[in-house]
């Protein structure tokens, strides 16, 4: 495997689920749990009474951890999330054709009031399909996506999303075997939340990114 050979190695993502204290390389990523916790919870705030997930929770650990995060919410807040109102289809699937995500949609027993997104790109095919479908965002139903993409700006009706501060995560892979930390580096950065189509005032969560060292 690469991680045996003897060189400094360094990932920023994964299989889901997959533990990097067994493969011996340092990893940096976005706090993704934290992040889609937050996320959800605003939607709750907002009115949502079942909030679910588009996208392949499989896809990449960002994925998989970002899906738990989504879980967390519902459950301390007492609402329940049901994957029957899901669509987490394995990636290999047409995400981006509209006309899919609406056959998704539409099979549904009864359409969610708001919808966690694995990434950007996945949020705005939604939201296409939606309108395709006559419903309003966000008033008929609630999206939000990951990633903070220039394209989540641009689109109508802005979308709800989570910014990820990439340069300061890319300037601490540069640096990280360098870094004197334990197992999860506790630098702090500040995550422009976008609300956008929420109508609501943007906030600032403080959310970290972690960096797990090898031994």
């Amino acid at each position: 495997m690469l991680c045996e050979l003897p060189i400094p190695m360094l990932t920023v993502d994964g299989y889901a689920g997959m533990s990097y204290e067994l493969t011996h390389c340092d990893y940096v990523s976005m706090e993704n749990l934290a992040g889609a916790k937050a996320l959800t919870r605003h939607m709750i705030e907002k009115g949502a009474k079942r909030p679910d997930v588009f996208g392949d929770c499989l896809h990449c650990n960002g994925f998989y951890t970002r899906w738990q995060g989504f879980c967390d919410a519902p459950c301390e807040t007492g609402l329940n999330y049901d994957p029957i109102f899901c669509v987490l289809e394995p990636d290999s699937a047409p995400y981006g054709d509209p006309l899919w995500v609406e056959r998704q949609l539409r099979a549904m027993p009864q359409m969610p009031d708001a919808f966690f997104c694995a990434n950007d790109y996945l949020a705005l095919h939604l939201i296409t399909a939606l309108k395709n479908m006559r419903l309003s965002i966000p008033e008929d139903v609630m999206v939000a996506g990951f990633d903070g993409s220039p394209e989540s700006a641009v689109v109508t009706p802005t979308l709800t999303t989570a910014g990820i501060p990439s340069v300061s995560i890319g300037r601490m892979a540069a640096a990280g075997p360098g870094i004197p930390a334990a197992r999860v580096a506790a630098h702090t950065l500040g995550v422009r939340f976008v609300v956008g189509a929420l109508h609501s005032a943007d906030r600032l969560f403080h959310h970290r990114y972690r960096l797990f060292q090898s031994p």
